[in-house]
């Protein structure tokens, strides 16, 4: 049994979102009390240790296209304290989102992990507007058609108002909005998607990414809701803020990273990135007041060699972040392999039961 600590909230200190005592406030002055809840706890959680975090966990499992199977909870007898969701075509008004997972199904996860004391965070991998096509569609400046003024505009915000009806839908059993951390734009360093730093300027990025939180929060009345910003790979700070919105604007600061390779080449690759960005964004959630996380990692079939216990640990010893979240474990019978973290009986097991079992590492029992 790990011994849980108390320990006080880091981070700056902010006033408390009802006034009052001192907390850490969310960006939203309008923000519910069950988001400020949530981001006081952020910070407490982060100094007591990292929790673990698991992409639509509760969605499906490995090979496995059954809404409510976790694959943690199978290899382990516990969930993910974080688990992550995906709500891309939602502002199609589809019913399933790109993972063919019901939004329904989406809705009612959420409110389940929040039952029972975990935490929700939402990527969004919107649609191409101009071309009809995905995320990935790239190769046209959309950025620039999505702002006021561009040809795309109005049809955006119609986009952006789905999202706020979805986000807003999300509701607890007594009828409270239940708060989440949405991950906007995220990977916006790199151009794989039409977000990305080939397809606008850092200024485009910028001002889309504060439209699209004053129309959600401002417009739309969205007060259930943290920002997340999340870059890949960056060189150096400068690299890391040259796309930052502003400290208004963002609630978490993160980034977004794999393991690419099985050897001790790729391993050492990997550890030497994540120590640089980590040490970028742990210093500057410090000096801002931000809660700090890795927003999205992991090693495509855990081909590495104890990837859990050798690799992953020495980052979650040393950086105070507030989770670290793998990503998924596909369904897809023609993705056999793509998963993040083992499914039951893969060799991999128990390296990652092994790394769960230290102290700082939370799963949601350690979080209630």
């Amino acid at each position: 049994m790990k011994r849980l600590l108390t320990i006080a909230a880091g981070g700056a200190l902010l006033a408390g979102c009802a006034g009052g005592a001192k907390t850490p406030a969310p960006t939203d002055g309008a923000a519910t009390a069950k988001t400020c809840a949530l981001y006081g706890r952020l910070f407490d959680l982060s100094a007591r240790g990292v929790m673990v975090g698991h992409q639509d966990d509760l969605a499906y499992g490995y090979q496995r296209r059954e809404y409510g199977f976790s694959d943690v909870y199978d290899c382990t007898g516990d969930y993910p304290a974080v688990t992550g969701w995906e709500i891309g075509r939602v502002e199609l008004g589809t019913a399933y989102s790109l993972d063919s997972v019901r939004f329904d199904d989406i809705r009612r996860g959420i409110a389940e992990v929040d039952a029972r004391g975990g935490i929700s965070t939402v990527s969004w991998h919107a649609d191409n507007i101009l071309t009809g096509g995905s995320t990935w569609d790239c190769g046209a400046r959309v950025v620039a058609e999505l702002l006021p003024g561009g040809a795309a505009h109005e049809e955006w915000l119609g986009r952006l108002d789905r999202v706020a009806d979805f986000l807003g839908s999300l509701r607890d059993a007594e009828g409270r909005p239940i708060p989440v951390v949405l991950r906007l734009y995220h990977e916006q360093t790199a151009s794989w998607f039409w977000w990305g730093a080939e397809w606008c300027s850092p200024e485009e990025y910028k001002a889309l990414w504060r439209m699209t939180v004053e129309h959600l929060r401002g417009v739309r009345g969205v007060h259930n809701v943290l920002y997340a910003y999340s870059p890949t790979d960056v060189a150096d700070e400068a690299a890391y803020l040259e796309r930052y919105p502003g400290d208004e604007w963002v609630d978490v600061v993160g980034f977004d990273l794999y393991l690419f390779g099985s050897g001790e080449a790729a391993a050492a690759r990997y550890t030497e990135r994540m120590r640089r960005n980590l040490s970028i964004v742990t210093a500057y959630a410090a000096r801002a007041g931000k809660v700090a996380v890795m927003a999205e990692t992991g090693a495509e079939g855990l081909a590495a060699e104890r990837y859990f216990s050798r690799i992953v640990a020495p980052l979650t010893e040393e950086y105070p972040v507030a989770w670290i979240l793998f990503w998924r474990n596909a369904w897809e019978p023609d993705k056999p392999g793509h998963f993040y973290v083992p499914y039951k009986g893969h060799p991999s097991q128990a390296d990652f039961e092994a790394w769960i079992a230290s102290e700082r590492i939370l799963m949601n029992r350690d979080i209630r």
